[in-house]
């Protein structure tokens, strides 16, 4: 069964319940499940990575480009 379908069919499943305390322990183990999926454990070479490139960002150093100019970009790319 693919990810997808599996989704699908654990959303059509928690729509029929109706029993609380059921919904109430799903929830519990999802809830714990989207705690855990927004930790991100970076190693020190990948957060000393991040603060250079933080700090390139606040003091000018890097480029940085708008939205119109990404856009431009890529659409010329395709040309």
């Amino acid at each position: 069964m693919t990810t997808l379908r599996l989704k699908n069919n654990l959303h059509k499943a928690i729509d029929k319940i109706e029993d609380e305390n059921l919904l109430k322990a799903v929830y519990t183990i999802l809830e714990k499940q989207m705690e855990t999926n927004n930790e991100y454990d970076l190693t020190p070479a990948q957060q000393k990575e991040l603060e250079r490139r933080l700090a390139n960002h606040q003091s000018g150093k890097s480029k940085t480009y708008s939205w119109k100019e990404v856009k431009a970009s890529l659409l010329n790319r395709k040309k």
